[in-house]
């Protein structure tokens, strides 16, 4: 093991902890969430109720709150007062879900994170110092393991501080072998917690608590294959590791809606692992965790709005792409049942406008006349008459500021390419006016010796074809007329963009023939 990697604050996860401090997250919400009224569907006040006694001793709080885990926030739950001897009854009628909950004070301060898990009648005896020593528990099995749990971390991490302390005096002192000690110490602590946490998972794994710690584990990765000729594969741990990242979630137990790991795990995998990657790879992985949900449940539905809104609202090269092909192998596939007929015309009205445009299809032919050279509007260019191995097709108005601006800057690496006799990109500009003089001035003040065409006639209304509502405008197609970028970029961004296109694709044809 890498010495330096260890850190005895990260060797375990302690997010479940119980440490005294403000709880600044919560949301005094009354569970107006949709999600929620999709879950309390199907129950009745016939079903067993909830009663959740917290014995505080020395408690001078008035009032405690029950809130359960919820993506990033805290919902609240439940409330109850002091019976003026530190203890606050939580009951009812109706049960509430099974998640991890949080019992703060009326002051917002944390004492309490526990489970609820099927039985909702059990006691916690604690005090406000957060000394989790003083916890214990009693009706709940369950709850008793993840207090078991807490305290033996706290045990850990106090001692691993400690270890931690004397290792590094060791070390600035020199003395190596005293600090090889306190290192070994460490590495058999977090053995020690590892064993542990394995053994909680295997003796209850239906528990919440343990499906909860089970998914803190990350995928163990095999060594790849070796080939005859003794070379490996070096993709395959990598994409080993992606293909597998869910294997120790159950993505059909609705309760990890309620639970701290599965959104920062979601997070992690869309928002970091994927985020950049081609569209081809967003949407392989994106559909195979789809597959391991249940259709039409609660996690699916989770997962729906959570991927729609993620890669709808951004402006990542590609997104557009997970989006239409995410939207109509789902909501528009109708597997999304809970959304509305309207709400499902507009779904489809955006895939039909961005669909067309996405990355990897085929522009549609602009033949336009280029009205700067010829008031009789005889010379007229195609938009597919690439001499360069990749055109830039931009879409202005010659009237407007920030295009003004854009056009300079794209003249400037247009130039600098040019005298260097490295320009690999040609540039079909177009504008689209009436004012054929002051659009004509414009071109010739600013010295644009790149195709300019615009006016109101063409062989289509390109206006339509590009869904130009507003300006400027910007793509990037290559030698096959297909469009390799669908979003404005920073033009001095182009050489760069070009370089990594040409570097990706010579990648995907050597994948491609070491796989014949």
């Amino acid at each position: 093991m890498d010495k330096s990697k260890i850190n005895p604050q990260k060797s375990f996860h302690t997010s479940y902890l119980i440490p005294h401090t403000l709880f600044s997250l919560l949301l005094f919400s009354f569970l107006l969430s949709p999600f929620y009224l999709f879950a309390q569907k199907g129950k009745t006040k016939t079903e067993p109720g909830r009663k959740i006694v917290f014995n505080i001793k020395d408690c001078q709080d008035d009032k405690m709150l029950l809130a359960i885990h919820y993506r990033d926030k805290h919902l609240l739950r439940d409330s109850a007062f002091n019976n003026g001897k530190g203890v606050f009854v939580f009951e009812g009628e109706e049960k509430l879900d099974d998640g991890m909950y949080s019992l703060v004070s009326g002051r917002k301060h944390l004492l309490l994170n526990f489970i609820i898990d099927g039985n909702q009648n059990f006691t916690y005896n604690l005090d406000t110092t957060g000394n989790v020593g003083n916890l214990s528990v009693t009706g709940s099995p369950e709850n008793a393991e993840m207090l078991r749990f807490q305290q033996k971390t706290i045990e850990a991490q106090k001692n691993m501080m400690e270890w931690s302390k004397k290792r590094k005096e060791f070390d600035d002192n020199d003395q190596k072998d005293s600090a090889e000690y306190y290192l070994e110490l460490m590495k058999n602590m977090n053995k020690e917690m590892e064993q542990f946490i394995t053994e909680l998972i295997d003796k209850n794994p239906t528990y919440l608590f343990s499906k909860l710690q089970k998914s803190y584990r990350d995928i163990v990765v095999p060594d790849p294959p070796v080939y005859e000729d003794g070379s490996i594969d070096s993709l395959f741990q990598l994409i080993y590791y992606r293909t597998h990242y869910w294997d120790n979630f159950d993505l059909t137990d609705r309760r990890f809606l309620f639970l701290p790991s599965y959104e920062s795990k979601l997070n992690t995998y869309f928002k970091r692992m994927l985020w950049h990657q081609d569209v081809d790879t967003i949407n392989k992985y994106m559909d195979l965790m789809i597959e391991k949900t249940t259709p039409d449940s609660l996690m699916y539905r989770f997962l729906m709005e959570f991927l729609s809104r993620e890669f709808e609202r951004t402006n990542i090269p590609g997104h557009d792409g997970v989006f239409v092909h995410l939207v109509k192998n789902n909501h528009l596939a109708g597997k999304c049942t809970w959304m509305d007929e309207d709400l499902l015309k507009k779904y489809q009205m955006r895939i039909e406008d961005l669909e067309p445009l996405l990355i990897g299809k085929k522009t549609v032919e602009m033949i336009l006349p280029d009205t700067t050279q010829s008031n009789n509007f005889r010379d007229w260019f195609s938009s597919y008459d690439m001499p360069k191995k990749y055109r830039v097709l931009w879409f202005y108005e010659h009237t407007c500021g920030t295009c003004k601006k854009e056009a300079l800057e794209l003249k400037a690496v247009y130039d600098s390419l040019e005298r260097i006799g490295q320009l690999n990109f040609d540039v079909y500009a177009v504008n689209h006016t009436k004012e054929i003089d002051a659009w004509k001035k414009y071109v010739r003040d600013n010295g644009y010796t790149w195709i300019n065409v615009g006016g109101t006639k063409g062989n289509v209304d390109w206006k339509d074809v590009f869904r130009i509502t507003s300006t400027p405008q910007f793509y990037i197609i290559n030698q096959d007329k297909v469009i390799i970028l669908n979003r404005n970029i920073s033009k001095s961004m182009i050489p760069q963009f070009l370089d990594d296109y040409e570097k990706i694709e010579a990648e995907k044809e050597r994948l491609k023939n070491r796989k014949r």
